[in-house]
């Protein structure tokens, strides 16, 4: 496989004045007035697509009950159709955005992302339903790793800890409010309210984000995108998903089951190929050939595959073995995106400090340790404050060193050219670990009875060999990059 050579940042420091400071840019004063504004208008954008997954995990279960004669099997599309969408439209824009600018394609994504949460909100059947998820997953899959690129705009690269801190922190405050409020909601009133909450925050967010965010400096040779690697793209995602949520009807070894996945891996092989050899490949792979940027983004795969599982297998617990109602397991679940609320920003700032090492093994102990609990104590006689507390805030607490960790790892290389497409490749590797994740965990439950403490257990202990791996991934990151004084 050949790749296009990395471009190189101009050598040397920037020119100074005569009194030996940097020059100020024209419009400086005022850009850094509208910092605060700017990125709390993206933050806005990285809070409505974050949220979206936990109000549907909480409204799940009454959806399964507002369509009757649709299993868990084919209803866990709305979820995992809008993931797959979501992770096959992370990596086109992050190519897009370094081709054509961050903020064009960001307000475009938030567009797609506000009109389909209209068509979710209106869907009159589940194949209605799941196809405008689709879409929204598409829009979701643009907002957020550009989110991320944009706030980093305002960070140094000193201080780029700092803007990943907060981008995950804002993921987690939505996480932390979206089960309570997707609980309150879905029992006053109905499932399909989450997604008109959804059209009221996208339209605000889209009209101060044209006001704030600062125009794209992008060259006049932007290429059209490379639709028939779009389409591999999709079908390395998506066939893969299929094969794993069909096995429960068709059988694991059955034809059409090999087939679809067989097919999906080769369409991965076909997507990496021509991105090596197309001259304007949707993503560049030469990014992969940077060592920590490619054991970062494989820890984050793994980490994928537990953490969205975990959330969702939480809820269905909750409501499924201990007979919670959707309200009361969405206000259970909360204190585990409460936590990494608080951790998030303070890995942030000490990130660099402690080393990508220290804290990405720090946090997949702490996260193992969390359903190892769940593994050995969790039974169905409910016991809250003894098992499920104290495990939801030791899980919270992995997942924000880990999310710090690993992000900002995966980003230490990347040159500043390619900062959109190295956000992109590490939210894709972590989608795509959901992807996987939540098939999987679809075709167990679906396998088994709602109430069913074994599975559970096995979920749990599944997910503690993922943390296993994850720590020999971390083993591998670079220690502290520089002493801080």
């Amino acid at each position: 496989m050949r790749f296009r050579p990395l471009p190189r940042s101009p050598a040397g420091p920037p020119p100074k004045s005569p009194a030996g400071q940097p020059p100020t840019p024209p419009g400086a004063a005022s850009a850094a007035q509208s910092r605060p504004l700017a990125i709390g208008v993206v933050c806005a954008g990285v809070f409505l697509g974050a949220i979206d997954t936990q109000l549907v995990n909480v409204a799940f279960p009454k959806m399964l009950r507002d369509f009757p004669g649709t299993d868990l099997a084919q209803l866990s599309w709305v979820f995992n159709g809008y993931t797959i969408a979501f992770t096959a439209a992370l990596l086109p824009a992050g190519g897009l955005a370094d081709r054509f600018g961050r903020r064009r394609v960001y307000l475009a994504g938030l567009s797609v992302f506000v009109a389909a949460s209209a068509a979710c909100a209106v869907a009159p059947s589940p194949a209605a339903l799941i196809a405008a998820r689709l879409v929204q997953g598409a829009g979701g899959g643009i907002i957020t790793p550009l989110a991320l690129a944009l706030i980093l705009h305002w960070f140094s690269e000193e201080e780029r800890g700092t803007g990943i801190g907060l981008w995950s922190a804002t993921q987690s405050v939505a996480v932390a409010a979206g089960p309570a409020l997707g609980g309150m909601l879905v029992s006053l009133w109905d499932w399909r309210t989450i997604f008109w909450l959804h059209i009221p925050v996208g339209l605000l967010a889209l009209a101060f984000s044209v006001r704030t965010l600062p125009r794209d400096e992008v060259g006049k040779a932007a290429a059209l995108p490379d639709l028939p690697g779009l389409a591999l793209l999709v079908g390395a995602i998506g066939l893969p998903s299929f094969a794993i949520v069909q096995s429960h009807d068709w059988g694991l070894v059955d034809a059409r089951t090999l087939i679809a996945l067989a097919v999906g891996l080769l369409s991965a092989a076909a997507f990496a190929r021509r991105a090596s050899r197309h001259p304007a490949p949707l993503v560049d792979l030469a990014l992969l050939r940077l060592p920590t940027a490619l054991r970062a983004n494989a820890a984050m795969f793994v980490l994928g595959l537990v953490i969205f599982a975990l959330s969702l297998a939480a809820v269905l617990f909750l409501t499924g073995v201990w007979d919670y109602s959707e309200a009361r397991a969405g206000l259970a679940f909360t204190p585990a995106p409460a936590i990494q609320v608080l951790v998030a920003p303070f890995a942030g700032r000490l990130v660099r400090r402690t080393g990508f090492r220290t804290m990405a093994l720090t946090g997949a102990a702490v996260l193992f340790a969390s359903v190892v609990l769940l593994a050995l104590a969790a039974g169905h006689t409910p016991s809250y404050w003894l098992v499920f507390f104290p495990s939801l805030l030791l899980g919270g607490s992995g997942i924000a060193l880990l999310v710090t960790a690993l992000s900002a790892a995966a980003l230490t290389e990347i040159p500043p050219s390619r900062l959109a497409t190295g956000t992109a490749l590490s939210v894709t590797a972590r989608a795509c670990g959901a992807v996987i994740g939540l098939s999987t965990l679809a075709v167990i439950l679906a396998g088994a009875p709602r109430d069913s403490l074994g599975t559970y257990h096995a979920v749990w202990w599944t997910m503690a060999a993922l943390c296993a791996v994850m720590t020999a991934l971390a083993t591998r990151l670079p220690r502290p990059l520089k002493s801080t004084e």
